[in-house]
């Protein structure tokens, strides 16, 4: 039978490995089933994105060298910390380099630094969700327009009050 380590800090018990509430018994009212419902895009899903609604210009674009190492020094620079909510993380895939004006809007400042900051999966989820209520219009200068409005801190904002 397969187990695992209950979830606590500093608690050795085992648990089956099929168990939801990933805590023991002992533990079992720590469990918040909203903390893990979140399930990581699997490399599959990722895959699918990028051949069917993904522009092959922009998939070609984030697998590029200098777009890696673009993204891991913009991570470096940030110290693995999400520019909006503030979390640290040490492990990869935790963190996305993201563009303050997408990519879609504005290609020119595809690789500038100043376009460029860390956010943490679930701050880029909501930067998503206000990129596709902003930019609505089929117009590129009316996007670029939009966009020199919602500046870094105005973003942060609205991600913030939007993520709790």
């Amino acid at each position: 039978m397969r187990v695992k380590v209950c979830r606590k800090p500093g608690c050795n018990n085992v648990i089956s490995y099929d168990q939801v509430n990933p805590y023991c018994a002992k533990h079992a009212s720590l469990y918040n089933p909203h903390d893990f419902k979140q399930v990581p895009r699997s490399k599959q899903h990722t895959s699918y994105y990028d051949k069917y609604k993904r522009d092959k210009e922009s998939a070609a674009f984030y697998y590029s060298k200098i777009w890696e190492h673009t993204a891991r020094d913009a991570k470096a620079h940030a110290y693995f910390t999400c520019a909006c909510c503030g979390k640290t993380y040490d492990k990869p895939g935790y963190l996305v380099t993201d563009h303050i004006v997408p990519l879609r809007i504005d290609r020119s400042k595809c690789l500038d630094h100043d376009n460029l900051w860390v956010l943490c999966k679930g701050c880029h989820y909501w930067k998503t969700q206000l990129e596709e209520k902003i930019y609505t219009s089929q117009s590129k200068i009316e996007n670029i327009d939009v966009s020199t409005k919602w500046t870094r801190s105005k973003i942060s904002e609205w991600i913030l009050a939007h993520k709790k």
